[in-house]
């Protein structure tokens, strides 16, 4: 997957590009909140409470 950064909420600004990767689960974990991936080139994080107005990648990811 590509590390393409985010998109910040409040301001639009991207922030991250080309250093770390966010994708969406697509489970919700709450109404405001979804399950996150978040990797570099060293880590990779799942955090379970992501605010949807973050722009982060959606990516369709066959079984």
């Amino acid at each position: 997957m590509p590390a393409a950064g985010l998109r910040d909420g409040s301001t639009g600004a991207v922030a991250n590009q080309g250093t770390n990767g966010y994708g969406w689960s697509s489970t919700p974990y709450s109404e405001s909140n979804g399950h996150v991936l978040i990797f570099d080139r060293n880590n990779v994080n799942p955090v379970n409470n992501g605010n949807f107005s973050i722009g982060r990648t959606v990516r369709c990811v066959a079984r």
